[in-house]
């Protein structure tokens, strides 16, 4: 599809299917990055034992966590949610001050209320897995494939500057359908025990609506 979008101008990226192939692979893998948050790829930590304040190291398979976007929550031993501190001078919690810093606690010395010592398991956004082959699985809702098709394909034709109007046609068409991925990632919590309930909502969002 992303080949179809791009058809004229592949040759400007590579003359033979293979050397296309590869640009289109580094091409996916960016926009992936770009939107980790629609992506919205959940994982959980390795249990990580954790009994006194300071930085924590969560592996995931055991191996430190290198591909993280966005904590989400840390469940303490038993199982719940561990408060995030307001602030990094807060006492009690948990804190991380950017993407290049490890994730800091502090509250187990507590004289009152401290933090419970034991497993803990860190729940994060990951970014999408980069794409390198025709067999590399594509980390995003199936629902907004076509979304993220549009939006590769615009990232393809951004440098050619006589291809700006289907550039913006194509981020245009790309933003209504991810909006569809985003409500993918939505339906995936799931909701009441009597399931969903299609309505007329629903047609405008498969038309890219709000």
């Amino acid at each position: 599809m992303i080949k179809q979008l791009a058809a004229s101008y592949l040759e400007e990226i590579g003359d033979e299917e293979g050397t296309q192939n590869n640009y289109i692979f580094q091409y996916m893998t960016h926009a992936l990055r770009r939107l980790a948050h629609i992506a919205y790829q959940q994982k959980d930590s390795d249990a990580l034992y954790i009994s006194s304040d300071g930085a924590a190291i969560f592996q995931i398979g055991g191996t430190d966590i290198s591909n993280m976007y966005a904590p989400l929550r840390i469940l303490d031993p038993n199982g719940r949610d561990m408060q995030k501190r307001v602030s990094y001078a807060d006492t009690r919690g948990w804190w991380r001050e950017a993407t290049n810093t490890q994730i800091h606690i502090k509250g187990y010395a507590l004289a009152t209320n401290p933090l419970p010592a034991g497993n803990h398991i860190l729940q994060y956004l990951a970014y999408p897995a980069a794409v390198s082959s025709l067999l590399s699985p594509v980390q995003f809702p199936d629902a907004g494939s076509m979304g993220l098709c549009y939006y590769v394909a615009g990232l393809i034709l951004e440098s050619r500057p006589n291809a700006k109007d289907l550039v913006t046609h194509y981020y245009n068409l790309a933003q209504g359908h991810l909006k569809i991925a985003v409500q993918a990632s939505i339906d995936g919590r799931g909701t009441s025990s009597g399931g969903f309930v299609p309505s007329l909502n629903s047609v405008d969002l498969a038309f890219g609506g709000a």
